[in-house]
C-alpha cells in the first residue's frame, strides 16, 4: 500500500541533476544538481559571470519559485537561497519542494509521511490509532519499510486545501510528541490525491519541520513493569486490578481538538518536550512558563477570585497606607515617595503562587503539600536560584543542588500532566515521577508511583 511512496521519498535522498528554469532570470537554463543537506536540500551549479554581460548572481540572493526541471519530472523549490560561492560553482539551500502544477488552495485527498529517527512506540499510552479534529477523522500509524526505517503516516479521506490538512496534522503531531515524548520532526512529505482511494499521488509536497525532539518522559504507562522494575509485587498488584489504562479515542481527540483551536497551547507543549531535554538549569524554569502559560488558558468563562481581597477591602487598605506614606513624605525623596505608592496599588495583586494554583482548584485537583511548594519555588526558578528542596541551606553540594532541580523539574512535570490530562477528560493515573526518581534524589515520598488525577 506505501511501498510506491516509500520509493518515492527514497528518490529524494538521491543526488539528481536537471536543469533551473527561471525566466527573465539569471539562473534560467542552468545544469545544476539537488541532494539531501541535513534537513534541507543543497542545489549546486555552475555561473560564468562573463556570459551575462555583465550582470551577477551574489551570496545572499533569494529566488522565489525556481523551477527544477528533470527528464521525467519537474519540481517547484519554494525559495532557493544562495550560501556560498567558490567560482565557478554556486551552492543553494531550499527546505521546500513540490512537484510543477500543484497548488495549496486546490482540495485534495492528502496522506502525510514523516520519516522517523527510530521507532514511535506508543501501545502503552494511546488505545486509538484515530483523532477527530473538526469533524474529520484523520488515522495514523507507525510503519516500517523493507529497509527497516519507521515512518509515521497521517491521512484523511476528507478533502480539503494543503492548509486545513496541515493544521490538523500539526495538532494531532504534537499531541502524539506529547504523550509520548517523541516529537516527529525535521521534514515530511505530503502526499496529494484527486482520487479518495489514492492510490496514486498526482503531486508530492516535501517540507520541513523543528527538530525531532525524543525525551524519556511520557505522562502515562498502562504496563506497570515499565517503571516498576525494582518492584514487581507492586507491579503485579497494579497489572492485576487493571488500575492504569490508556487514553481512549475521544480523549485523544479532545486533546487534539484543543492543540488545533489554540496557538498558545501549541507553543505550551513544544516548550514542554523542549524543556524535557534540556539541561537542569533550564528543565523546571521550562516547566513553570508552561504552568503559567496553562494558568492562563485552563480557566473558567467567569473570572476567578484568586486576589487576596475583596475590591471593597482591598480599596480601604490602600486608602489607609496612601495615608501612612503621606503622613511621612518629607522622610522620603520624591522617587521613593512615588515608587511607595505604585507599591500600595499593587497590594491586592493575586500572589504568583494563588495564580499557579487556579487552574488545578478550577478543575478540582487536589495537591499535596509537596506540589504547594513546588508552585512556591516558582520565584526561585524567576530569579536564578535553585530550590532548596532538603532545607539544607548555602553549605549544600554541587550535587545536592542538582537533585534538587531534577526533584523540581519532575514534580512540574508530573504537575503539568495531571492538569492537561484532567482538562481532557482523563481520570485514570499518571507516573508519578518524583517518586518513581527518589533513589536518585534522596527525597522519600509517602506516595505512590502512579498518581490518581
Amino acid at each position: 500500500m506505501y511501498e510506491q511512496l516509500f520509493d518515492l521519498i527514497d528518490d529524494f535522498t538521491k543526488s539528481k541533476t536537471g536543469r533551473l528554469i527561471k525566466r527573465k532570470s539569471l539562473l534560467d537554463d542552468l545544469e545544476a544538481s539537488i541532494q539531501p543537506s541535513g534537513k534541507n536540500f543543497s542545489v549546486t551549479f555552475d555561473w560564468d559571470r562573463r556570459i551575462k554581460g555583465g550582470k551577477q548572481l551574489d551570496v545572499g540572493q533569494h529566488y522565489k519559485k525556481v523551477e527544477l526541471q528533470f527528464k521525467d519530472q519537474s519540481y517547484i523549490l519554494s525559495e532557493l537561497f544562495l550560501g556560498t560561492h567558490s567560482p565557478p560553482q554556486f551552492t543553494g539551500q531550499t527546505s521546500f519542494l513540490y512537484t510543477k502544477g500543484y497548488s495549496f488552495k486546490k482540495k485534495f485527498y492528502y496522506r502525510l509521511l514523516i520519516p522517523l529517527e527510530r521507532e514511535l512506540r506508543y501501545h502503552y499510552i494511546l488505545g486509538t490509532r484515530s483523532s477527530e479534529i473538526n469533524g474529520d477523522s484523520l488515522i495514523f500509524r507507525i510503519i516500517q519499510n523493507d529497509k527497516k526505517k519507521y515512518f509515521l503516516i497521517i491521512e484523511s479521506e476528507f478533502k480539503q486545501s494543503y492548509d486545513e490538512f496541515s493544521e490538523k496534522t500539526f495538532a494531532l503531531k504534537n499531541a502524539l510528541g506529547y504523550l509520548t515524548g517523541y516529537l516527529a520532526g525535521n521534514g515530511g512529505y505530503f502526499f496529494a490525491y484527486t482520487k479518495k482511494k489514492m492510490e496514486a499521488p498526482a503531486h508530492i509536497y516535501r517540507c520541513e519541520f523543528r527538530n525531532t525532539i525524543i525525551s524519556g518522559y511520557a505522562p502515562l504507562n498502562s504496563n506497570p513493569y515499565s517503571y516498576l522494575h525494582s518492584n514487581k509485587k507492586l507491579a503485579k498488584k497494579y497489572y492485576d486490578k487493571k488500575l492504569l489504562r490508556t487514553i481512549n479515542q475521544d480523549e485523544f481527540s479532545l486533546l487534539c481538538q484543543r492543540l488545533y483551536d489554540s496557538v498558545e497551547l501549541s507553543s505550551a507543549i513544544i516548550l514542554m518536550l523542549e524543556s524535557s531535554v534540556a539541561s537542569l538549569l533550564f528543565m523546571p524554569g521550562g516547566y513553570a512558563i508552561v504552568l503559567e502559560t496553562l494558568a492562563d488558558i485552563i480557566k473558567p468563562k467567569k473570572k476567578q477570585k484568586v486576589a487576596p481581597m475583596t475590591k471593597s477591602l482591598s480599596k480601604k487598605v490602600r486608602q489607609e497606607c496612601s495615608a501612612v506614606i503621606e503622613k511621612y513624605k518629607n522622610e522620603f525623596s520624591k522617587d521613593n515617595h512615588q515608587a511607595l505608592l505604585d507599591r500600595i496599588s499593587w497590594l491586592n495583586q493575586a500572589t504568583n503562587k494563588a495564580k499557579l494554583r487556579a487552574p488545578f482548584d478550577y478543575l478540582k485537583i487536589d495537591l499535596l503539600e509537596e506540589d504547594l511548594d513546588i508552585l512556591q519555588a516558582r520565584n526561585d526558578f524567576l530569579h536564578g536560584r535553585v530550590p532548596d528542596m532538603t532545607k539544607g541551606g548555602e553549605v549544600r553540594s554541587l550535587d545536592r543542588q542538582n537533585k534538587d532541580l531534577y526533584y523540581a523539574s519532575v514534580r512540574f512535570y508530573t504537575l503539568l500532566n495531571i492538569l492537561i490530562l484532567k482538562w481532557i477528560g482523563y481520570d485514570n493515573r499518571v507516573v508519578n515521577y518524583p517518586k518513581i526518581n527518589e533513589a536518585f534524589t534522596e527525597i522519600k515520598l509517602k506516595e505512590e508511583p502512579y498518581r490518581q488525577i
